[in-house]
């Protein structure tokens, strides 16, 4: 699973001279975007943007390629290209430079360029497309199918949140918490802190929580059944029954615990409710029903 987050940051950019400028940069970006950063030994910002931009292209994954030009060894090309200062990154295509910026720039800025770069040439898979077939397999609960797709998805965009954390939603699906864990304690903040990831990690937390409920069903259900305001046994069997994919059939037991006793545990049953809402999020069928009962429980 380390692959699948680290892929595409190996490539390394092509030095690039008189001799080989016409066919790494200009017969090359015929077929795929180039970027080409003109840079010096002695340049200090370019040392700060070098690992940025190498970086962000390698995460297109082969949609850009990245070259670098020295341009105390290169002067001529340099005056060909009017650069009046280092770090200049020129973006080529079609044999022609169509954007470019001078300076450091901050990780953010260095994305929206190469994006908009990559876009040029975007003649491979629809990601967006994938996606949307992918995230319908997770929403019908066909794991595994799900899971091949987002794997799919991530070796055309390695640093694609949504497949990222569609590859950890289809693992809690499939009950494997531990390779989920694995996946989610390899990120780092920046990955972490994005809202795509941000739901998946809260999906697995509550799948770990509710997992240890599972084995615990019968004798909450028969708790229950001996004594219908039993509300800590109904919290029991909700878990449990969420745990074996019974969402609808869970909710319903927090719905009539707070039927009886909406304040019961400072309101332990709304707030687990809203939590199952959270994870399996608001165009869930279960979720519009279970929404729809709570709001009449509280405001009727």
């Amino acid at each position: 699973m380390e692959q699948l987050i680290s892929a595409g940051l190996d490539s390394a950019p092509i030095d690039v001279d008189m001799n080989n400028f016409m066919k790494e940069v200009i017969e090359e970006s015929s077929t795929k975007p180039i970027v080409v950063q003109f840079w010096a030994p002695w340049c200090g910002p370019c040392k700060q943007l070098s690992p940025i931009l190498e970086k962000v292209v390698a995460a297109t994954n082969g949609r850009v390629t990245m070259a670098r030009i020295n341009i105390d060894d290169n002067q001529q090309i340099a005056q060909q290209m009017r650069v009046q200062s280092v770090p200049t990154v020129y973006g080529f295509f079609n044999g022609q430079p169509v954007d470019a910026f001078s300076g450091a720039q901050p990780e953010s800025t260095v994305k929206q360029f190469i994006e908009k770069l990559a876009n040029l040439g975007n003649t491979g898979p629809d990601i967006v497309a994938m996606l949307e077939v992918a995230n319908g397999l997770l929403e019908s609960q066909n794991y595994e199918a799900a899971m091949s797709q987002f794997h799919e998805i991530m070796a055309e965009s390695p640093d694609s949140p949504e497949g990222l954390s569609g590859v950890i939603r289809s693992m809690v699906g499939l009950k494997d918490f531990k390779g989920a864990r694995e996946v989610v304690d390899q990120l780092d903040d920046e990955f972490r802190d994005k809202p795509e990831i941000m739901a998946a990690i809260d999906t697995l937390v509550l799948s770990e929580k509710v997992s240890k409920s599972a084995g615990g069903m019968e004798q909450a259900r028969a708790a229950v059944l001996a004594n219908p305001d039993d509300l800590s046994a109904r919290q029991d069997l909700a878990m449990a029954l969420f745990a074996l994919d019974e969402k609808a059939a869970s909710m319903d037991q927090l719905l009539e615990s707070i039927c009886i006793d909406r304040l019961w545990n400072d309101e332990a049953a709304r707030t687990q409710l809203l939590e199952f809402f959270k994870t399996l999020g608001p165009a869930n069928p279960d979720v519009i029903v279970a929404r729809r009962k709570l709001s009449t429980l509280l405001f009727s």
